[in-house]
């Protein structure tokens, strides 16, 4: 069952599209296509905005679980506690230690730095983005990764002190470069993770709605062959810029089983978007992983039980970190993600999915600032199943058919005030 079933319209949405296999009048490309059926535009945009109307609400009603007024870290304080702290250690290290990931428990706790953890700070990182074009120095991208790791393990508290200080900006990292870059080149920001959760979190519910694509029984084609499902996997998955700073794609690698390097395409090339939908994914994967085994708890468990038929129980576990053997994947199935025995495990991660984007709206909220959901919906869903324009005889794409009735998007105006996003100037409406 899709998430939220009882309130999201999502059989609804999912009635306007359908699969199609190798679409020739799309280079080939195998996905779920909008039907053009009467009524697409309304009821898809309804949906947006169903969306947008929920999580506005969920994210008051998580407010309430801390206390109305938050108190800002003093200059000298600590406001990232010793328990917050243990918690992201882990994390915290695969970005600064990545070369070491057999590094000591104890080693990772002090990775953590006490300046890190301090108002100061903070105050200094968020001001000097400003004066940077496209280069970032490390302490810079420490600190928006620092961010990301408190949102996903849900260490919300100490950053809603941090919001409430009049000086504290957050919407400045939200984004940036703040000029427009080539197509060579990425963003960064703490935006990611809203963009890889929310990508995944439609993705998933869309297929669940429709079992001819995974159900053993009704299974008609298989999900994971659409251009969609590829994109999602890619970009929730791939390591950004060859370097360590993505914590964004953790909770996603971790459900998936997907190891740091394994996807050897990210989403953003040029190769990879003519790619997709063209194959199956393991067409994504580095062929150094393609026999990879990516272990779970169970596996990991029953290893540690193993060693100790021998081997001390210190000892054992000693091992098993040395070799950096711990749990990678959280679905029994591999590479089939809708697995019926991997329901479980999906219901947890599509939980956690909302969860994060929850803390991701409470928190901008917090700081004087608020998300366009229902754009930041519609713009997925077009990027996962809408229409390309068709090219031109020289290969070119002709931009002025973007508006026509052919297209299941069009463009308007929608500068607002207050929205992180506000630099803005278009978004896409479902037609």
């Amino acid at each position: 069952m899709a998430h939220q079933a009882h309130v999201l319209p999502w059989h609804t949405i999912a009635d306007h599209f359908r699969f199609v296999y190798a679409n020739k009048q799309s280079n080939g490309r195998t996905n779920l296509y909008p039907t053009f059926k009467p009524g697409q535009g309304k009821q898809l945009q309804q949906f947006a905005q169903d969306f947008a109307t929920l999580i506005n609400h969920a994210s008051t009603q998580e407010r309430r679980r801390y206390p109305e007024h938050l108190l800002p870290p003093t200059e000298d304080e600590l406001f990232i506690p010793d328990t917050t702290a243990k918690h992201v250690a882990k994390t915290v290290a695969s970005y600064k230690l990545p070369d070491n990931p057999s590094t000591r428990q104890d080693e990772r706790a002090q990775v953590l730095k006490d300046e890190e953890r301090k108002l100061r700070y903070w105050l200094l990182h968020l001001f000097e983005v400003l004066y940077h074009d496209y280069e970032y120095p490390t302490e810079i991208r420490e600190c928006v990764e620092l961010l990301k790791t408190l949102v996903v393990h849900g260490e919300v508290e100490p950053l809603l002190r941090l919001v409430s200080h009049p000086d504290i900006n957050l919407a400045a990292i939200w984004s940036f470069p703040h000029i427009p870059l080539s197509n060579k080149c990425r963003e960064f920001g703490w935006a990611d993770v809203k963009n890889c959760t929310l990508m995944s979190y439609l993705c998933f519910n869309m297929f669940l709605v429709k079992p001819e694509l995974w159900d053993p029984v009704a299974r008609m084609y298989d999900y994971r062959r659409t251009s969609a499902y590829q994109k999602m996997l890619s970009h929730c998955t791939s390591t950004r810029w060859n370097d360590n700073y993505d914590v964004c794609t953790h909770p996603h690698r971790l459900f998936l089983g997907i190891e740091k390097g394994m996807i050897a395409m990210p989403s953003w090339s040029h190769l990879a978007k003519e790619r997709m939908g063209m194959g199956p994914p393991s067409s994504f994967i580095d062929a150094r992983y393609r026999s990879w085994y990516v272990p779970t708890a169970a596996d990991v468990s029953y290893m540690l039980s193993v060693l100790r038929t021998k081997l001390p129980t210190e000892l054992a576990l000693s091992i098993l970190e040395a070799a950096d053997y711990i749990p990678k994947r959280q679905v029994p199935v591999p590479n089939d993600p809708l697995h019926a025995d991997n329901a479980e495990e999906l219901k947890k991660y599509m939980d956690s999915c909302w969860d994060i984007l929850v803390r991701v709206d409470m928190l901008l909220k917090a700081n004087g600032k608020w998300i366009d959901w229902e754009y930041e919906v519609t713009e997925v869903m077009f990027e996962l199943w809408g229409v390309d324009p068709p090219r031109t005889s020289d290969g070119h794409r002709e931009m002025s058919e973007v508006l026509t009735v052919h297209e299941w998007a069009k463009r308007t105006d929608c500068r607002k005030e207050g929205e992180v996003d506000g630099w803005r100037k278009m978004r896409r409406v479902f037609m």
